[in-house]
């Protein structure tokens, strides 16, 4: 996943996976990206998408003062997934968010793009576009035979 070089990383504890978040600041976390990739146990398929996305949208609206703004599903030959924006409510504050879950085989991953402010996300919109899009499963470059 690309991301700002000069942002800061700390390693997230996700059960059954791991996970790592990138922000401005490094006790500030309400602006950030972040990834967790965890085994479900189980393979997803595309007959899944329908069940998936509606418990997507499901949670993303359990969400004190969620609007979700817009939401897809989609399949590819790489994998299936889901993708929304939405605004809510935390701490007093109107936040922006820009999510994507995406399925390969038993793996999820959870791709999260938050400003602190809906005014910070749209600033930083087009900053979180490639960090969101061009995610992957596997190696970029695996390992030489022999290595």
């Amino acid at each position: 996943m690309p991301r700002p070089d000069v942002w800061f990383e700390r390693n997230l504890d996700v059960e059954n996976g791991q996970g790592i978040i990138f922000a401005p600041d490094p006790e500030e976390l309400n602006t950030a990206l972040s990834v967790e990739v965890r085994d479900l146990g189980t393979e997803v398929t595309a007959a899944d998408l329908p069940d998936l996305e509606k418990a997507f949208l499901k949670g993303l609206r359990s969400v004190p003062g969620s609007k979700v703004e817009r939401h897809e599903a989609f399949q590819s030959i790489v994998h299936i997934g889901l993708e929304a924006q939405h605004s809510f409510n935390e701490g007093g504050q109107r936040r922006r968010r820009w999510i994507r879950v995406l399925y390969n085989g038993r793996l999820q991953a959870r791709l999260i793009a938050q400003g602190a402010t809906v005014a910070e996300f749209d600033r930083l919109r087009p900053l979180f576009a490639p960090c969101m899009t061009t995610f992957f499963f596997g190696d970029l470059w695996p390992e030489p035979p022999g290595a």
